[in-house]
């Protein structure tokens, strides 16, 4: 509930401090004196959509603070906890409003964001009129409505376990079917494991193949040169020349032709390096060949192993550990359809499970909604609405987390004229009497918020205002209500009475408000049923008004 609201330059309101108490709390005063102004501010700070303010004249920002007062509401508890806020049963909300209507929120000192703001004011405040958004004019909240009025929310968190596990059953379905399409990948699977296998790797031989195939490549290339330098020398007959070269000069020797025996072991030693240095190249091309088979055998072994790579898109240094993935993937795939069928034979199960649910809860539905109805019914008899009926409208819908049901509260205000849904209600004043009938039939049902009406009594008086005075109070008794109110008999039920009044000056006009006590009460009540001249006879009939209210509470 909401124990103080301060306003600073709001419009007419300068600097205004307005204290409120559980129970019944009655905002009086003459036609434009600032009291919506008031609730508007309240609906503004808890950011409530369609709400409006103006900065006064005299100010370029304006400031409001509210104190609110959570006891026994876990829900709004919860809400703070969860957003980062450790509160006990008491908050303030501060919000400052700049020139160019920028605003800044502050809850218990700390800044907020006016999102969180919105989503807080829902859980305290409800502006029952034709602004309301979040209560009984939003569809959405109906179904839940006419549930906690039939008291079957257990019935609907029973649908929503079978309908979380039918959900997470098909995703699990919808897992193994994706399994399934690997079944035919079965002996792909089985191939690359046996080939893995047969490939009998080590983690040295994976280090090095590749420069290992660097190098040989490099020598197979070398050997070809080799080959040719080989054949280019046509050593049989240079070895030849030279032979035919030491057998003429020996002769030339002998005879005494020439006495040089150096040129003689000259070309025995070229004779003898020239054999020396094909022997090594022959050597060499032999290493060549055998670099040329070495390489023929790794390509095909690097090769082998690239592919099963490549086939299963991992790097070279990861094929280790892919035989035991493929391992683990034909084994998973092995007995899919048996799993399948298991998964398919739990979901029918729960879907059928589901089903009985939800056509119970729906019999359950309509039961309560006949009760509900009849019982609004009731409820706008006192109201002056004694023409209007309702109905809650249940449609069948498609399956959800909440059941087969589409929940809408409509009414006919006149004969004939059809039913609608609340939000299509025209006038203001029969929109808030219907929506206090309906709130009046969910006493204890809801989280207990601030009920705000604003000229509730509107278009009524005497024993209808009395009634709705007196509806008022029992709607109090469990949620607090706040009620600007032109009528004598509603104001008398009050439990904290609240006069708004505007004050002219030469300089200025403002708003001030005073909360009356006994004796200013029955003036005010005086005044509003004679006007500004009071006179004891106006004072005698509002004191009796009075006292037959508090008889009656």
């Amino acid at each position: 509930m909401i124990k103080r609201l301060f306003v600073q330059n709001i419009f007419l309101l300068e600097n205004l401090e307005l204290e409120f108490t559980s129970g019944l709390n009655v905002l009086t005063g003459e036609t434009g004196a600032g009291k919506s102004i008031l609730l508007d501010c309240l609906g503004y700070l808890l950011g409530k959509k369609n709400t409006r303010i103006e900065i006064g004249d005299r100010a370029d920002t304006a400031t409001l603070i509210g104190e609110f007062q959570f006891e026994n509401n876990g829900v709004i508890s919860q809400f703070l906890s969860e957003k980062g806020f450790a509160i006990d049963e008491n908050l303030i909300l501060r919000q400052s409003i700049g020139s160019n209507s920028k605003r800044r929120a502050f809850l218990n000192d700390l800044p907020c964001s006016l999102e969180m703001i919105r989503e807080l004011g829902n859980l305290i405040l409800d502006l029952n009129g034709q602004f309301e958004e979040q209560g009984l004019l939003n569809v959405k909240t109906h179904r839940s409505l006419l549930d906690a009025f039939g008291n079957l929310e257990l019935n609907v968190k029973d649908i929503e376990k079978s309908w979380a596990e039918i959900n997470k059953l098909k995703k699990l379905l919808d897992t193994e079917y994706k399994r399934k399409d690997l079944v035919e990948n079965k002996e792909f699977l089985s191939k690359s494991i046996r080939e893995i296998s047969e490939l009998e790797l080590d983690q040295n031989e994976l280090e090095s193949i590749e420069s290992r195939r660097d190098s040989l490549k490099k020598s197979s290339r070398s050997s070809s040169v080799i080959l040719d330098t080989l054949q280019s020398l046509n050593r049989e007959l240079v070895e030849e020349s030279i032979m035919n070269a030491i057998k003429s000069l020996e002769r030339l020797e002998k005879k005494g032709q020439i006495d040089d025996q150096l040129l003689i072991e000259l070309f025995y030693a070229a004779s003898e390096k020239f054999s020396q240095a094909c022997e090594m190249l022959d050597q060499l091309r032999e290493k060549s060949v055998d670099s040329e088979k070495q390489l023929i055998q790794i390509e095909d072994r690097y090769h082998a192993i690239k592919r099963i790579c490549r086939a299963h898109n991992v790097e070279l240094n990861q094929i280790f550990n892919l035989k035991g993935l493929l391992e683990k993937e034909l084994e998973s795939i092995e007995g899919v359809d048996d799993k399948i069928q298991e998964i398919e034979d739990k979901i029918s199960i729960t879907e059928e499970k589901y089903k009985k649910e939800t056509s119970h809860l729906s019999k359950e539905r309509h039961k309560f909604a006949t009760k509900l109805d009849k019982k609004i019914e009731e409820e706008l008899k006192p109201l002056k609405l004694e023409l209007a009926k309702f109905k809650t409208d249940i449609t069948k819908v498609g399956e959800t987390r909440f059941g087969c049901d589409q929940v809408c509260f409509t009414t006919e205000i006149n004969p004939g004229s059809g039913f609608k849904p609340l939000n299509k209600i025209a006038s203001g004043g029969e929109l808030s009497r219907f929506l206090l009938a309906v709130k009046l039939c969910f006493l204890g049902k809801k989280n207990r918020k601030t009920q705000i009406f604003d000229e509730i009594d509107r278009g009524v008086g005497g024993a209808t205002a009395s009634a709705i005075g007196k509806r008022l109070l029992d709607l109090s008794r469990h949620e607090q209500v706040l009620v600007v109110t032109h009528s004598p008999q509603v104001a008398a039920y009050s439990d904290n009475h609240v006069k708004v009044e505007k004050i002219n000056t030469e300089k200025s006009t403002i708003t001030k408000v005073e909360t009356l006590g006994e004796e200013k009460i029955i003036r005010e009540i005086a005044r509003m049923l004679s006007g500004e001249l009071i006179t004891p006879e106006a004072l005698a009939a509002a004191a009796r008004l009075r006292n037959s209210s508090k008889l009656a509470s």
